[in-house]
């Protein structure tokens, strides 16, 4: 049995209509590059999370991170690193059913050798001290909206000592290491 003139030239029309989608398939479509600087400049930056884009924070996250790896007892470090990652939004509970979000700018500072040789005076004292840096420079920043300081401190082995979001008087800062 033969088929009809209408179904030959369906099958006509959807061999072709393959062929033609497949064909162009195949082809690469062009790609246009950004040559001149001036462009690159107007793009926003792509994958902003990792990174401070904010240039005036990131200088002063760069101050305090200076400051902390210059902290130092007897010629020891206090700090062998401080790791400042990009500001992040916090929600803290306002009422019931309410939050507040703010924003804070995270620092993490790992012991040095000098650490262990301090008082747990004076091991309080630094831990407020660097609180107090992070905020004095991020008060000079002037960011809209503001970012709040967070300093955690922590051993080398990543046992956590303080995780500092304001200063209460009389509150003991450091925790989980014997003094």
């Amino acid at each position: 049995m033969s088929a009809t003139p209408i179904c030959r030239i369906r099958t006509s029309v959807v061999v072709l209509s393959l062929l033609a989608s497949a064909g162009s398939g195949c082809q690469r479509s062009p790609t246009r590059l950004v040559e001149d600087d001036e462009a690159r400049q107007r793009l926003p930056p792509a994958y902003t999370r990792d990174k401070i884009i904010d240039p005036t924070l990131a200088e002063a996250a760069q101050r305090f991170g200076n400051w902390a790896e210059a902290q130092n007892v007897g010629g020891d470090r206090i700090f062998l690193r401080a790791e400042i990652l990009p500001p992040a939004p916090t929600l803290l509970p306002y009422g019931i059913g309410t939050y507040q979000k703010e924003w804070r700018l995270p620092a993490i500072l790992i012991t040095g050798p000098g650490w262990s040789s301090l008082k747990p005076a004076s091991r309080e004292a630094i831990a407020a001290g660097a609180f107090r840096e992070l905020s004095s420079q991020l008060a000079t920043a002037k960011t809209s909206p503001p970012v709040l300081p967070s300093v955690t401190i922590q051993t080398p082995q990543g046992l956590e000592l303080a995780w500092i979001n304001q200063l209460e008087p009389g509150e003991t800062l450091l925790h989980g290491e014997d003094n």
